[in-house]
């Protein structure tokens, strides 16, 4: 029989090379990979305690995108131990070891106790201002004997969750009477208990009730302790500054600045003056640091720092409102009227009109200056021309005061409806009414009513035609049946037939913009035939 060969030859055992060599890489690649991540983060923190642990802080990169996991153990900084946390960033997450280390003593300010004899307190009363990262404890190392009259050391220990210890000495003082009371300026009467401090029966003699504690003094209060009179001081002292919060202030250099700008509030039991430690100087631009004191009526003071900034002023006030105008002869003139003055300071500054070069009595151009000086010397100026001439009503003049009062107000998307109500607020609001104006000129009274702004319902009238003229609104005149009094309106057609229109104001305040015959008429009969007129002489109204 012949025998089967089952060495492998060479094509078999190719394989098997080749998987081994993979085999290397791969455990390769995963130690190499294992190095990589272990690299990465820290494998052990340790911390103070209490201070704030980041995830980022476990990465050697200090990746920002590092958080804890879920199951990684929860830890306090403010209890020291050691915590197992898994910290995830990118891809991978990294096992690591916090320890929380409490290597500080703790901090603490003793406190000296007065007592009655025969009280106690807790041990806490010594103690304040504790400070430390873990709990503290607060025990005694020597107890304290609360039965002996005088003064006398308490050690007290302070032991955190590290085991550090501080050893702080107070004292502790019992008395059987107050040697003096004290009351700060604007407090209460004191109350028995703080002159005696340990007795069988005691009593006030003197009222502490009307003494006045809203004046430093001092007066003997007698008292009945045990049967027998003493008598014990009671002061009333201010020991306390005022209060003084302060604001920085900045502006424009050589302006006056009294220390109230920089005062935002004071407080005190007593009046207060407040002043400058020293008076800044007002005089050149830059930041200046000025100190403001506080003194109350016992000399008490505190002081405190404000910056004042200052600019240099180099702008000159800007005048407005200056421009060219007609006055006619007769007329009353107002050459400060429509004029205002800006400037970047705002403060002191001056305005001079230089009309020495007008007449108003002879018709022709006459210069006006108009000149604004601000505090830091910087001057403004405007030259305008008064044209003096006697009145004259003309339409074309008529027509330049209807047409710059269009200008404001009318705008050419706007409908002839809008259009309308645009003149008719606008002549119900200008003119200001009076009971009596001349009749008979139409261009006269609307002209006074655009320039003077006053006048009758024929003013108002004349005016609400002149304007509506000359916006393209067709209009007409209409007028009451002459009786004991007269009234002037206007009908209007914006295109959809006639409606009243009347600008004049009433009483009981209704605005007659557009209103129907029937609704003029139900008006008119409840105000006594108010718009009573002849119907044959004008078009049908809507």
């Amino acid at each position: 029989m012949q025998e089967v060969d089952k060495t492998p030859d060479s094509k078999s055992r190719k394989p098997w090379i080749i998987t081994g060599i993979c085999l290397v890489f791969f455990a390769l690649f995963c130690v190499g990979g294992y190095l990589y991540v272990y690299q990465l983060a820290y494998q052990t923190v340790r911390v103070e305690a209490g201070v704030r642990v980041e995830a980022s802080e476990f990465m050697k990169n200090g990746a920002e995108d590092a958080v804890f996991t879920q199951d990684s153990q929860p830890f306090d900084i403010t209890v020291p131990g050691e915590y197992e946390i898994r910290v995830k960033s990118g891809l991978f997450t990294h096992k690591c070891r916090l320890i929380i280390e409490d290597t500080i003593a703790p901090y603490g300010e003793a406190v000296p106790v007065q007592l009655r004899l025969g009280e106690t307190c807790d041990v806490e009363a010594f103690v304040t201002n504790i400070e430390d990262a873990t709990q503290v404890d607060v025990a005694y190392v020597t107890e304290p004997d609360f039965d002996s009259p005088g003064a006398q050391t308490v050690e007290i220990a302070l032991t955190d969750r590290g085991g550090n210890r501080t050893v702080l000495e107070a004292e502790l003082y019992l008395a059987q009477l107050a040697e003096s009371v004290t009351v700060e300026l604007g407090g209460e009467a004191p109350s028995l208990e703080s002159f005696v401090m340990v007795a069988r029966k005691a009593a006030f003699i003197t009222d502490v009730e009307k003494i006045d504690y809203n004046r430093v003094g001092e007066w003997e209060v007698l008292l009945e302790v045990n049967g027998k009179e003493c008598g014990i001081m009671l002061y009333v002292v201010d020991t306390v500054p005022p209060k003084l919060e302060l604001q920085d202030v900045e502006g424009y250099a050589l302006l006056p600045r009294a220390v109230e700008d920089f005062v935002v509030s004071v407080e005190d039991a007593s009046p207060v003056e407040v002043k400058f430690v020293e008076e800044p100087d007002l005089s050149k631009a830059g930041a200046q640091i000025v100190e403001v004191a506080a003194v109350d009526e016992s000399g008490n003071e505190t002081v405190k720092q404000a910056t004042l900034t200052l600019y240099e002023d180099t702008e000159a006030p800007v005048i407005k409102g200056a421009a060219d105008f007609i006055h006619f002869i007769g007329d009353s003139i107002s050459y400060r009227k429509n004029i205002s003055v800006t400037d970047n300071s705002e403060e002191e500054i001056t305005l001079e009109i230089d009309t020495s070069a007008v007449n108003l009595g002879e018709a022709g151009v006459y210069p006006i200056v108009y000149t604004a000086k601000d505090r830091a010397g910087n001057i403004g100026s405007v030259t305008v021309n008064l044209t003096v001439q006697a009145r004259q009503y003309t339409l074309e003049e008529m027509n330049v005061l209807v047409d710059r009062a269009l200008a404001k107000i009318i705008t050419p998307e706007m409908s002839d409806r809008d259009k309308a109500w645009a003149i008719f607020t606008y002549v119900k609001g200008h003119i200001a009414y009076i009971s009596h104006g001349e009749k008979g000129d139409w261009i006269k009274a609307a002209y006074n009513g655009l320039a003077l702004g006053k006048g009758d319902c024929y003013t108002y009238a004349c005016t609400a035609k002149a304007m509506l003229t000359r916006a393209g609104i067709t209009n007409m005149d209409i007028v009451k049946i002459p009786s004991r009094t007269e009234h002037y309106w206007n009908l209007v057609d914006v295109g959809d037939g006639w409606y009243h229109f009347d600008t004049t104001p009433r009483k009981d305040g209704p605005n007659i913009f557009l209103w129907t015959e029937a609704e003029l008429m139900d008006y008119s009969a409840r105000h006594g035939n108010a718009f009573n007129y002849d119907h044959s002489l004008y078009p049908e109204v809507n």
